[in-house]
């Protein structure tokens, strides 16, 4: 496997972050050159992530998200870090009318795999989301 190409924001807190990391993250990937049903599905799945970690992550004032972007050529992963508590994710459970809460079924509909894990660090949790390339044997 190929050693991977990075990219890595750090942005703050607000209403205004996910479309800041979906703009970033579009540029990136485009830079790279990667698919563009891919690189959909991975800007839908990190705008969700950003969009939680904005919205719950119950982190200190001030704090900001670590955006992360990696692509090996067989595999793009994001990754979404933030200094809010550590705890394992899953999808919500919802009703069909309700405004809130899919943010974690719509990313585990559209990822081949995806976790979240404490920050090597002890502060906070990293979540992210892998997107192999069809055919690349990820």
């Amino acid at each position: 496997m190929a050693p991977a190409d990075g990219a890595f924001w750090l942005l703050p807190r607000t209403p205004r972050t996910p479309g800041w990391a979906r703009a970033f993250f579009r540029a990136q990937a485009r830079s790279w050159g990667v698919a563009p049903q891919i690189a959909e599905a991975a800007e839908l799945a990190l705008s969700e992530l950003v969009t939680n970690a904005v919205r719950h992550a119950r982190a200190p004032r001030g704090r900001e998200i670590g955006v992360k972007a990696l692509w090996d050529g067989a595999c793009l992963r994001v990754e979404v870090a933030d200094a809010g508590p550590w705890t394992d994710l899953e999808p919500r459970a919802h009703r069909t009318d309700d405004e809130n809460g899919r943010g974690l079924a719509v990313v585990a509909a559209v990822v081949a795999r995806w976790g979240v894990e404490p920050r090597a660090h002890g502060i906070g949790k990293t979540v992210w989301a892998d997107f192999p390339v069809p055919g690349s044997g990820e």
